[in-house]
């Protein structure tokens, strides 16, 4: 080979080391780049390139570049599996293994191979030479040269070689190393990019060297716009930057290693962004210069946040404090966390005297010797409750009103506490009901008395017979009879007594088939004695419902006893049609699941311009002295106070249907007895 084509080979090798690829095989092409310039070489007939498998057992060709004798693809193919066995015959092989070249100055040579001689035959090579591509430990690849002369490879050319393949393999350890720096990189940036924070690099004169996309998307700004710009000229608004330009050249200055602090930013559009800064030192170790790395939380939504929470609990306290009745925060365990000044004023007392007490020591004035307090006990078992009691702590009687409270401030649970004073119109309105209440009781006695008549009688002709045949082998069957009466009785009077006793305003979780069973017990003395044939539907799976179940038993009592008059005022006497059909079940409304009751009469029904003033005060569709008016309006107000609601459809002269919805109660389980 001539000095002229090894010039121009170790030229293209050098400009080869020097170039880039980026892509993921850049390491095989920049292979077959190398071996393209040996192949300039015109005696050169053939030059293939392998690497070892992962497992070191064998080579996989990678480039195989053939003369005008023979084309690579008939090369590739010709290169028999002798050439890819990592043994010691092979001689890419034997080049790897010892890591020194292989030469052959005769391919015919009868001490080769028969394969060898064979594929020298095929491929009109008369000499041939392996050189191992390695560099500082690093195994690149195995280049075969085969040349179509004997003795080819003189010690000129060997020498030429050797400087060739190892400015090769410098080639390829450069770009390997190149690349793995780049991957480095890559590493780092998309590390930097992703990160939630602002990461800003700046040079000792205060001009900016990188900014990641956090920074790029607080402040929109491109990193490629900020680039060499002054750091206070897009990173602080103006107030700001007199004050954090000196703070940060006392870092620079080496009075502090790295500091903290807050300050606003501008962003490209002009809007205001909070940002927390932490500065710190940066070091160029090939300059030997110092910078600083800024690294910004932006914090605009958190003070948002921050101001909204206070704003939020200074409303709640202006709110807490505005209410005119007594208000208190209780914790589960019943102890008064808070109280607002009605409190105070109204129980008399001192803040201290009250906050940190127990809520039973400061209402009631102490709970009963070895009675619990049943109020510690809802705040406990944090139900929520309206109820009307005596509160001597208060000195009154109040409506109580108890909600729950999750997560308050400490980190507790509470609950909210406000008695609202009962005033003389909701006296009125509660003795408006006890008087509804009592003439329903007045109503029911005769009835009741009637029913327990029977029992009586019977009771009082077993009790005779037993008299006179002591002996008699029916007594035992009559003492029993005697036992049953007497618990029919025990029923009906307890219900009735239950019915008419004070009870405390309170909801709980009740069955409507038990409410309903209690009032038919109380009527049905007067709906056989006037001949009414009684219908009940009930849905078998109908839940709990979460009542006053004495409240809603006085309800359903009211519209039992208009549907009782409607039918005898159509009906006096026996009639198919004299009917009363009550039904229950579950039903959807205004996207709330509730059970629903209905109660349907064949009686006169209601004309449809009286139907509006049917819940109207002392408004009564019977006769004088019959009725006083406040049946349906007491029972749609205590509808109301149970978070129900009672609504009624009629057709004058067919019938009428009163409908009570009342809500589901949260506690399901068995019925209560």
């Amino acid at each position: 080979m001539d000095t002229f084509k090894r010039n121009k080979i170790l030229l293209a090798i050098n400009e080869l080391s020097t170039s880039k690829f980026s892509d993921k095989t850049s390491t095989d092409l920049l292979l077959e780049r190398c071996c393209q310039i040996l192949m300039q070489n015109h005696e050169y007939c053939l030059i293939w390139a392998g690497r070892c498998d992962k497992d070191g057992k064998s080579i996989k060709p990678l480039v195989v570049l053939g003369s005008t004798i023979i084309s690579e693809q008939n090369s590739l193919r010709l290169i028999p599996p002798f050439f890819t066995k990592m043994t010691t015959k092979n001689p890419a092989a034997s080049a790897l293994l010892s890591g020194k070249y292989v030469v052959n100055h005769d391919s015919f040579s009868s001490t080769n191979h028969r394969v060898i001689r064979e594929f020298s035959k095929k491929t009109g090579s008369g000499s041939y030479s392996s050189w191992p591509i390695k560099y500082k430990g690093k195994e690149f690849a195995v280049i075969n040269i085969y040349s179509q002369k004997k003795n080819s490879f003189t010690e000129i050319e060997i020498s030429f070689l050797q400087t060739i393949i190892a400015d090769i393999s410098l080639a390829l350890y450069s770009h390997d190393l190149t690349m793995r720096i780049q991957i480095e990189r890559d590493f780092n940036k998309e590390i930097v990019d992703t990160m939630q924070a602002m990461l800003i690099s700046i040079s000792p004169c205060g001009h900016i060297l990188s900014f990641n996309q956090k920074a790029e998307e607080v402040t929109g700004y491109k990193e490629c716009e900020v680039i060499k710009k002054y750091w206070v000229d897009v990173l602080m608004a103006d107030e700001h930057r007199i004050e954090n330009q000196q703070l940060l050249s006392n870092v620079l200055k080496g009075k502090k290693d790295q500091m903290n602090f807050e300050s606003c930013l501008l962003t490209r559009n002009k809007q205001k962004r909070h940002i927390s800064w932490h500065a710190s030192f940066r070091h160029n170790i090939e300059k030997g210069k110092l910078g600083l790395v800024l690294l910004g939380i932006d914090i605009t939504r958190k003070l948002q946040d921050d101001n909204d929470l206070k704003q939020a609990l200074s409303q709640w306290k202006n709110i807490f404090s505005a209410i005119q009745d007594p208000a208190l925060i209780v914790s589960v365990d019943s102890t008064i966390l808070d109280a607002n000044s009605a409190t105070f004023t109204i129980a008399k007392k001192k803040r201290s005297e009250v906050i940190g007490h127990k809520i039973c020591d400061i209402l009631h004035l102490g709970a009963t010797e070895n009675i619990p307090c049943p109020l510690e006990k809802l705040i406990a078992n944090k139900q929520s409750r309206i109820l009307e009691t005596k509160l001597r702590g208060l000195h009154g009687n109040y409506l109580l009103t108890i909600s729950p409270l999750h997560q308050n401030g400490n980190g507790q649970d509470a609950a909210l506490l406000v008695a609202r004073n009962l005033t003389e119109e909701e006296l009125t309105k509660a003795e408006a009901i006890r008087s509804a209440q009592l003439a329903s009781v007045g109503e029911l006695a005769a009835g009741v008395a009637h029913e327990i008549n029977n029992p009586i009688n019977g009771i009082i002709n077993y009790a005779q017979i037993i008299m006179d045949y002591p002996e008699d082998e029916e007594t035992p069957n009559l003492l029993k009879n005697i036992k049953k009466e007497g618990k029919r009785i025990a029923a009906i009077v307890s219900n009735l007594l239950d019915f008419s006793r004070r009870h405390e305003e309170s909801a709980e979780a009740v069955s409507i088939e038990t409410i309903i069973t209690n009032c038919l017990d109380l009527v049905n003395h007067r709906l056989k004695k006037d001949m009414v044939l009684l219908e009940m539907h009930l849905s078998p799976d109908i839940p709990l419902v979460f009542c006053n179940s004495h409240q809603i038993q006085q309800v359903l009592l009211n519209i039992l006893s208009n549907a009782r008059y409607a039918l005898n005022d159509r009906y006096p006497g026996a009639n198919p049609d004299k009917k009363l059909i009550i039904r229950g079940y579950t039903v959807t409304h205004l996207q709330e699941t509730v059970v629903r009751i209905t109660l349907t009469d064949h009686g006169t029904g209601i004309e449809q311009e009286l139907i509006d003033r049917v819940f109207d005060p002392f408004y009564s569709s019977k006769p004088k002295g019959e009725g006083t008016g406040l049946g349906l309006s007491i029972s749609h107000g205590l509808m109301q106070d149970n978070k129900g609601s009672l609504t009624i459809n009629s057709e004058f002269g067919v019938s009428t249907t009163l409908t009570v919805d009342l809500p589901i109660s949260d506690i399901q389980g068995a019925p209560n007895e």
